[in-house]
């Protein structure tokens, strides 16, 4: 425990929450009346004559379709009007960019591509089509352009249409990589292709088993079979893995390519086509004998979890140390030597860096295995990757459900698990607007376990093409090849989106930076491109998390990966660098199979997203520690076990910072205009490089004489706000001395699955700048909103009056976003840091711990406002 711990802020009490700002954003310019009908008169004609193909395909005596709403801007509570429509069901509600609106939403005809705009999404029966065709009919005819009582959003709707049809072929394979990956499994000839079907996930159980029974029909009839599925409504998710003969696949790529199609690809009940998960793990096959010092053995219960590859348990470094559970028995389907990535993952948790030569934990790790070696690879090397005959999210559900209310016969396993690690991530998945099922599995199970899942972003190994050529390559300077460096990851961002399930808005999202305690480059022809500067790791993702969103949340050192110019590069051409696959040498030191030594003693070295996550979990444990030891402590009580996951998701983030790193991305993106528009480019690109900046866990955790921590935890419901007092040190008083606050709120919200906003949940705090004269820095205010953590940095030097008692009121708001109610409180935490740039003469620390003291014993002795309760 630190000579100075955090402090806890005294209980506070329940206020309504702030009024948000009035946002309006203008509608689209909308078509005439006259010209909606010669639009979409043939239109809804088509819709109506598309019930002829269901009914033939299917042996229902009233089929169903999924029909789409395409609108162009946004229209609010669409919903409504599909609930007061008996016999359709809302599906869902998805944002989206029309690539091809009509002209008539712009003046004089010019056509702006993509317009924003809305998809509604409904499964409705022929009748209830054709009663909307009657009330589009209507609103033709009203002069007002209004429907008659409960039907005006569908008027709106039909105000601004740019498109209804049925949910079609081309929306079932949009974005998700199925047809790439049915040509990659063609070419290498494969007689069999397994791939995935999501489902709509109907809201009754008979719905979601008439439409299992549909597909089956289909697929037995192509000589193909279903060969298990999933169903979790709490996501809505239905998915089915199935196995078709090659010789169908190509069939129906080819009727894709010539604009045709088949009775599977139009079935109904089908959302999506997708690819099978894509998790396959390469380390550096080669490692050598390491000694290492004794430590004292691991006692009590396990606070974190690890779901990954199978640890070497008998390695030197991890005996006794870790909890394996291996209910589905993947561990014997491991050979000597293939436990390479949970070894690596269990490694860095327990010990962090051998480099850095730092304590073991405390407690034991809790691993459970989700991957096993795969086929042999063209070197007869079998490399981990998830089980080919499960659904990914059905193996995450039930490893995670196992651990808290246990299987079967079996009682919960680790019930204490605080953070789960969960360094694995979907190549197949690039995030792209919609959130993938892993992620919604992984924010629903965040909320309904109260854990933190520390999930890394991805590695991005394609190649970085430069724009200067490999001859020159020696002699360009480190600024320059830096730069070089940043630009080209920009224009790869398409490529280098988040890797499922790492857009999940609950969970703590980790990328990597460039950095570990290791040697640096061993020859002329390995490249480190930014020359052991720490920026963001040249494999990271450079992307938004959902709704544009802070994502990665904090880089954390992932090793400094390094390449080398490709062979058949042309001196004269722009150099293109690929990854150094095998880099044992390079990068974080770390356990590994190998050897003939009874116990295994051998290690390597490795790069990536996957290592920065592990240390994060590494680290949420230590702060476990920390927070355990504030209990007893003044105010804290309030640290129950239902809160500490949430103070450790805060905890992490709060020591982040972009540091100086805004001047080098705004220099290297060398944009050539001046003003808000290029403060506000250069602000999104930093976000997407940095995500909230390096963690900076001294910082965020630490106290000292000249930087005060403190500590606040409750509980809200919609419209209520909680007020918390930050003491001001009247040492700072006419000072001229830079001065910082940082504030980190961090929560877990429930989701709501058919809503375009999909978090229920808003949290929010005005930062106060007024009082301490202080500035914004880093993230813009409107991206840090937009997740479940808001993290903000405040600077400034001006002298300012402080007198004793004075405070800062910080309020914590709770507001509904996407949902009608709250199923339950919010559970929620806050930390804010006070600190000065240089030493005063007195302690800061001292004064806010005597002020808040003082708050405390007030609060005990004066009775609570009418109405008002102390934050739960």
């Amino acid at each position: 425990m630190p000579d100075k711990p955090i402090l806890i802020f005294p209980a506070t009490t329940v206020v309504a929450r702030q009024p948000l700002p009035s946002a309006f954003v203008p509608p689209p310019r909308r078509p005439t009346q006259a010209q909606q009908r010669m639009r979409l008169a043939a239109r809804f004609h088509a819709l109506s004559q598309s019930f002829g193909v269901v009914r033939a395909d299917t042996t229902g005596i009233d089929p169903e379709q999924v029909v789409v709403f395409e609108v162009a801007g946004s229209v609010a509570d669409f919903q409504n009007v599909v609930r007061r429509i008996g016999g359709m069901e809302w599906l869902g509600d998805f944002e989206v960019d029309i690539a091809e609106p009509s002209p008539a939403f712009f003046e004089q005809g010019v056509s702006v591509t993509p317009l924003p705009g809305r998809l509604f999404v409904v499964m409705s029966n022929q009748a209830k089509i054709a009663e909307i065709v009657q009330l589009w009919k209507t609103w033709l005819r009203s002069r007002d352009e209004k429907l008659p009582r409960n039907f005006g959003k569908l008027a709106e709707v039909f105000k601004f249409l740019n498109d209804v049809r049925p949910w079609s072929v081309q929306d079932r394979f949009r974005e998700h990589g199925a047809l790439e990956w049915w040509h990659e499994c063609l070419t290498a000839n494969r007689a069999t292709i397994r791939f995935e079907v999501e489902l709509w996930c109907r809201q009754s159980d008979g719905k979601r088993v008439e439409a299992y029974d549909r597909l089956q029909n289909l697929v037995r009839e192509a000589g193909g079979q279903c060969v298990t599925q999933t169903t979790i409504p709490e996501i809505d998710y239905h998915g089915v893995l199935v196995d078709l003969p090659s010789l169908q696949i190509r069939m129906i790529t080819e009727a894709i390519n010539a604009n045709q199609d088949t009775k599977l690809l139009r079935l109904t009940d089908i959302k999506y086509f997708c690819p099978m998960g894509q998790v396959v793990i390469a380390h550096p096959d080669d490692s050598t004998p390491g000694t290492f010092r004794q430590q004292p053995t691991p006692e009590g219960d396990p606070i974190v979890a690890l779901l990954d590859g199978l640890p070497l348990e008998n390695h030197t470094t991890l005996r006794n140390r870790l909890k394996i559970d291996d209910p589905d028995g993947f561990s014997i389907r491991y050979n000597a030597g293939e436990q390479r990535h949970g070894t690596a993952m269990a490694s860095l948790i327990v010990h962090g860096e051998f480099d850095a030569n730092e304590d073991a934990l405390l407690r034991p790790v809790y691993a459970r295995p989700l991957m096993y070696p795969g086929r042999p690879d063209v070197n007869n090397v079998r490399w981990e990757q998830l089980p080919e005959d499960s659904l990914p999210v059905d193996l995450t559900f039930r490893a995670v459900r196992r651990i808290y209310e246990g299987e079967g016969a079996t009682p919960a396993v680790a019930p204490t698990i605080k953070v789960i690690n969960f360094s694995i991530g979907d190549a197949n998945q690039l995030f792209d607007r919609e959130m993938s099922p892993w992620a919604r599995l992984m924010d629903w199970l965040a909320w309904k376990y109260k854990v933190t899942f520390v999930v890394s972003a991805g590695n991005h190994h394609g190649n970085v093409t430069l724009e200067t050529s490999a001859a020159q390559l020696t002699t360009v300077t480190d600024a320059d090849l830096r730069a070089q460096t940043l630009r080209a990851m920009a224009r790869d961002r398409v490529n280098r989106r988040l890797l499922a399930p790492s857009e999940s808005i609950n969970a703590v999202t980790v990328g990597a930076a460039h950095a570990d305690l290791g040697p640096n480059s061993p020859s002329a022809d390995i490249l480190d491109l930014f020359r052991a500067a720490r920026y963001c790791s040249p494999i990271s993702s450079v992307a938004n998390g959902f709704r544009r969103s802070i994502k990665p949340d904090i880089l954390v050192a992932g090793g400094r990966q390094h390449y080398r110019a490709r062979i058949a590069n042309p001196n004269s051409s722009p150099a293109v660098l690929e990854v150094l696959r095998s880099q044992s040498r390079l990068g974080q030191h770390v356990a590994a199979p190998g050897g003939t030594a009874v116990p295994p003693s051998h290690m390597t070295r490795i790069c990536g997203t996957s290592n920065a996550s592990a240390l994060t979990t590494r680290r949420a444990a230590q702060l476990f520690e920390q927070i355990n030891a504030l209990r007893a402590d003044p105010g804290g009580e309030v640290l129950s076990d239902d809160f500490v996951a949430v103070v450790l998701k805060a905890l992490l983030v709060h020591g982040a910072s972009w540091n100086d790193m805004q001047a080098v991305v705004d220099a290297a993106l060398d944009e050539h205009d001046n003003g808000p528009a290029r403060w506000n480019r250069v602000k999104r690109a930093c976000a997407q490089f940095l995500g909230y900046g390096e963690a900076d866990w001294a910082r965020g955790s630490v106290c000292t004489d000249q930087r005060v921590i403190m500590l606040g935890c409750g509980r809200l419901n919609a419209n209520e706000a909680h007020v918390y007092n930050v003491p001001l040190p009247p040492a700072l008083n006419a000072q001229r001395v830079g001065r910082r606050v940082t504030i980190s709120l961090a929560w877990f919200t429930p989701i709501n699955t058919r809503h375009r906003s999909y978090r229920v949940a808003d949290l929010w705090f005005d930062p106060p700048v007024e009082q301490l004269q202080l500035k914004r820095r880093d993230v813009d205010h409107n991206a840090a909103t937009r997740g479940t953590i808001q993290h903000e940095i405040l600077e400034g030097d001006q002298a300012v009056p402080i007198a004793q008692g004075d405070t800062v009121p910080i309020q914590v708001n709770c507001r509904l976003e996407a949902g009608s109610a709250l199923p339950e409180m919010i559970p929620y935490a806050i930390v804010v840091t006070l600190e000065t740039a240089s030493p005063l003469s007195v302690s800061i620390y001292d004064q806010v711990k005597i002020a808040l003291e003082r708050i405390r014993d007030a609060s005990r002795v004066r009775p609570l406002a009418r109405g008002s309760r102390a934050n739960r």
